[in-house]
């Protein structure tokens, strides 16, 4: 998340539309976070909601330690998990029934190019609509390390962090969760044993 530090600047001195033009510049790339990290648009722009929230309450004390689209990614991801915390919780009570599909048709950014031939579109977007399912299919907390690790670009260390594990539980969520991203986009059950879970 590139953020302009003039315009946190700008926040922090109070300058009228400052806030809102630092919501505008961030929302889409805070949004697809929530939305890959929950896999269900409302809880998304609930999640997002609730980063904006923090935003406006925390803005006038950032010190600018890090760079702010780096306090901005971890403060999503930390609303996310909260999140995805709170989901299990409701789901071990019997409150939810279970999980929402990571895609709505017609949701979708085009990732297909149009200079592509018709057929070459038709298996891409037919990929990329199993990779959505595949993805939603994941345990939260599998999820939740593919999409840090291999979608956000994180390090193994930062996901470690970032998720209160060890950089060892990381490595072997995402070695489970890529086996049965394979097996669901393949069409074949992960092995019994190790690729569950």
């Amino acid at each position: 998340m590139d953020v302009d530090p003039a315009l946190v600047k700008a926040c922090q001195r109070g300058e009228p539309d400052a806030l809102d033009a630092l919501i505008r510049a961030t929302y889409a790339d805070v949004y697809a976070l929530c939305r890959r990290m929950l896999a269900d648009p409302d809880e998304a722009a609930d999640a997002t909601q609730e980063v904006f929230v923090r935003v406006m309450r925390s803005v006038l004390g950032f010190r600018g330690d890090s760079a702010f689209g780096t306090w901005l990614h971890r403060v999503t991801v930390n609303v996310c998990l909260t999140a995805l915390r709170r989901r299990s919780k409701a789901r071990a009570t019997g409150m939810v029934a279970g999980g929402t599909p990571f895609a709505l048709p017609g949701d979708d950014v085009e990732l297909v190019s149009m200079r592509d031939a018709p057929d070459e579109r038709a298996v891409t977007a037919d990929l990329v609509a199993r990779s959505e399912a595949a993805l939603a299919k994941l345990p939260e907390d599998a999820r939740a390390v593919v999409v840090l690790r291999d979608i956000e670009g994180l390090s193994t260390r930062e996901v470690a962090e970032l998720l209160g594990v060890t950089e060892t539980v990381v490595k072997v969520r995402l070695h489970r969760a890529h086996a049965r991203l394979r097996a669901t986009i393949l069409g074949a059950e992960p092995a019994e044993g190790g690729a569950r879970g």
